[in-house]
């Protein structure tokens, strides 16, 4: 069995590399990486770079930095399709597998390749709830006109439906392979879970290329950022304000680790580095959750609506706790996902004063039970 797995992000990556050192560890494996987002920064993390080349058991790895983009100047869009099928297309894949069914370039790479179906992988919490990310027809319209327009002036054939409404919407989609299918909240055709076992086979390969390092040293919470400063609702004094409140109460026992978000704005950052020294500011960008796994002294995860929230529990050996701070921002931040996050176990924060028996008591009864 030939395989084609279509990568757009570091989460991507990270659910293909379970897949294929797992259930599809015996199939002939490709790999595309179809504008991935940061790129720049992958080439420069020992695990995302792993990942993303033959050294963990792809076949072969296509780089799709700007394929059908207007960002590609120097090649006509025909000239662009006519790679992917004259490099693709012969090798005869049987299988092709996106996280995206609403990107035109997904699809479109799925007919160029002489497939008119394919296989859905998680692509986080708009994989399980699309509602409020529905489009209006009059913007589905437009945008499938335009990516119709796009597939004749590249000379794509297929009869492939075209999605433009919302996320997992496309008929065309087989099968929906999730990390915890029993919260969909929209219709699929069939679904794959995702196992701890499946996750652990591929741990245990990152392991002997001690790639997968313990990198929290002290008793740890991780603070998951969203651009929500970037969107306008709240600024990054409010935001700072919270943590600052966060730390005070957790004391110098815990660290506070900060992983930034692919879209925080480089000012937020700057401001982090040089108003909050107590904060440690986590550079690297792979997944969240590898440091889930890989961390026994990390106690908490802490984000406003992150999707890595949800998968804490599937990745982590130990009892964290996973905290959302959207209720502290009750009136600015609205989380259209809260069933998802309860159903996860999520623990919704009423204000900073709450983490000290949620996390630090937890901690003393760690201590205790070692001693």
């Amino acid at each position: 069995m030939k395989n084609l797995f279509v990568v757009n992000t570091p989460y991507h990556l990270l659910t293909c590399f379970i897949l294929t050192h797992s259930i599809y560890k015996n199939d002939e494996n490709y790999l595309v990486l179809m504008h991935p987002h940061g790129y720049e920064k992958w080439k420069t993390n020992k695990l995302m770079t792993y990942m993303s080349t033959t050294k963990c058991g792809y076949k072969q790895v296509f780089l799709l930095l700007d394929w059908l983009s207007s960002k590609n100047k120097k090649e006509s869009y025909r000239k662009q399709a006519n790679y992917v099928k004259e490099t693709i297309k012969p090798l005869n894949i049987d299988k092709v597998f996106i996280g995206v069914d609403i990107s035109p370039v997904n699809q479109l790479l799925v007919m160029a390749v002489g497939k008119n179906e394919f296989y859905r992988f998680e692509d986080g919490v708009y994989s399980y709830i699309n509602e409020n990310r529905r489009r209006k027809k009059s913007h589905a319209l437009f945008h499938k006109v335009k990516t119709y327009l796009l597939k004749w002036i590249s000379g794509i054939h297929g009869e492939m439906y075209i999605n433009t409404e919302a996320e997992g919407e496309s008929p065309a989609g087989k099968l929906d392979i999730m990390y915890q299918p029993w919260l969909l909240q929209r219709k699929s055709p069939a679904t794959k879970e995702i196992t701890v076992e499946m996750i652990n086979q591929a741990m245990q390969d990152l392991k002997s290329q001690q790639l997968l390092n313990e990198v929290f040293k002290e008793n740890s919470v991780l603070y998951l950022s969203q651009p929500m400063v970037e969107k306008g609702l709240f600024t990054v004094e409010e935001e700072a304000n919270c943590l600052r409140k966060i730390l005070s109460t957790l004391g110098e026992n815990v660290i506070l680790y900060y992983k930034p978000h692919p879209n925080d704005s480089k000012e937020k950052l700057e401001y982090y580095k040089k108003n909050f020294k107590q904060l440690k500011i986590y550079k690297e960008i792979e997944p969240a959750e590898l440091l889930f796994y890989a961390n026994t002294k990390l106690k908490a995860v802490i984000s406003y609506q992150s999707s890595a929230l949800l998968n804490v529990e599937k990745f982590s050996n130990n009892k964290v706790k996973v905290i959302s701070l959207s209720k502290m921002f009750l009136k600015k931040v609205n989380i259209p996902y809260k069933s998802l996050f309860i159903k996860s176990k999520v623990i919704f924060l009423e204000n900073e004063q709450n983490i000290n028996s949620i996390i630090i008591f937890r901690c003393n009864i760690t201590q205790k039970q070692r001693i």
